[in-house]
């Protein structure tokens, strides 16, 4: 008797595919702008380095007296993010005029509490502004303030 040698034969291609699915995952474009996960205690951040091809160092300079510092390619062990060749930047994570800089967790957050602190400073000031005028004008300026907060407008989304 002759046994069948074409042992492929016999498989179908449905039963191929069925073992090698894949989950479901929805499919989303490429970011330009990836980047690693922040090192534990840093916050991170995308600075400007050039603006239509051309340098701009003073905006460079000004988010590291802030206290912004650039982060190296060395710190990201698995994966691959674009990195800076060569120039004054050479080293750091960076893509088309974009150079990924860190800062520490507390200092951010003292950041962000003394860019508030004169916000709320600017804002009490124009309800002051707003009677002295009333007052020289000899017109009473009445002030109605509400303030809302949205995360956007909804998006409409197409049926395929």
């Amino acid at each position: 008797m002759t046994k069948s040698r074409n042992v492929r034969a016999a498989e179908t291609r449905e039963e191929v595919r069925a073992e090698e699915a894949r989950p479901k995952t929805a499919w989303k474009p490429p970011s330009l702008l990836d980047a690693p996960k922040p090192r534990p205690g840093m916050v991170q951040r995308w600075v400007t380095t050039s603006i239509q091809g051309k340098d701009s160092p003073d905006n460079v300079y000004k988010r590291m007296r802030e206290g912004w510092s650039p982060r190296s390619a060395d710190s990201v062990k698995d994966e691959l993010f674009p990195t800076i060749n060569h120039g004054q930047w050479a080293g750091s994570i960076g893509i088309e005029g974009m150079l990924l800089c860190e800062m520490p967790v507390e200092d951010r957050a003292s950041q962000k509490e003394w860019y508030n602190k004169r916000n709320l400073e600017q804002n009490e000031s124009i309800a002051g502004e707003l009677d002295a005028l009333g007052r020289n004008n000899g017109q009473p300026i009445y002030q109605d303030r509400k303030s809302e907060v949205s995360r956007g407008r909804s998006v409409s989304v197409m049926n395929d």
